[in-house]
Formats: structure tokens, C-alpha cells, sequence
């Protein structure tokens, strides 16, 4: 595959993430609340960044399931499995975001 056709379908892909997560984030925001959403949100950055500072050979997936349990326990399994999932995707996502911003000042 060349690289103008491969850089098309990351664009795409990232943009259907985005616009994806927008909508996850809005779901989780109506049937969560607002201020719930940031703190669970909030809390899973912060699992997020501590798993790929603790753990950088993990696996994604693993490092996923990881973060996914973690913040099921420390919510006391107030979310389901699918918004834990969808919380700990837009958290990668920042985190990601932060990460690359934070190479490209240096």
C-alpha cells in the first residue's frame, strides 16, 4: 500500500474516532451527568497515564484490560463495562494527543 493512501485512511480513521468519541462522550455526559462524567473521566486519565508509565511492555489490549478493571474497582462498579470501555478509549486518545504535542515541542 503507498503511503498517500495509507495516510487517507489514517486520516479517516482518526477522524471517525473523533467524531465517534464525541458522541460516546455526549451519551455517557446525558446518562451519567455532568459532573460524574469528569470525575470518571478525570480518574481514568489518570489510570491511563499511570498504567503506561508503570507498565510500558504491556500489550494495548492488556494495558486496556488493566486500566478497564481498575476503574470498575475504584468506582465501586457504578459504570457498566461499556462505558468504562468508552471512558478509558477517550482517555487513551487525550493522553495520546498530549503525548505526540508534547514530542513535537521538543
Amino acid at each position: 500500500m503507498n503511503s498517500n493512501l495509507f495516510n487517507l485512511l489514517l486520516t479517516i480513521l482518526t477522524l471517525v474516532i473523533t467524531v465517534g468519541g464525541g458522541f460516546l462522550v455526549n451519551y455517557l455526559n446525558q446518562k451519567l451527568g455532568s459532573q460524574k462524567l469528569q470525575d470518571y473521566y478525570n480518574l481514568a486519565k489518570q489510570i491511563v497515564m499511570a498504567i503506561e508509565q508503570l507498565n510500558p511492555d504491556l500489550a494495548g489490549k492488556d494495558k486496556k484490560e488493566l486500566a478497564m478493571s481498575k476503574l470498575l474497582e475504584l468506582t465501586n462498579n457504578k459504570i457498566s463495562s461499556e462505558q468504562a470501555d468508552t471512558l478509558i478509549e477517550s482517555a487513551v486518545y487525550e493522553v495520546k494527543k498530549l503525548l505526540q504535542n508534547n514530542n513535537l515541542t521538543k
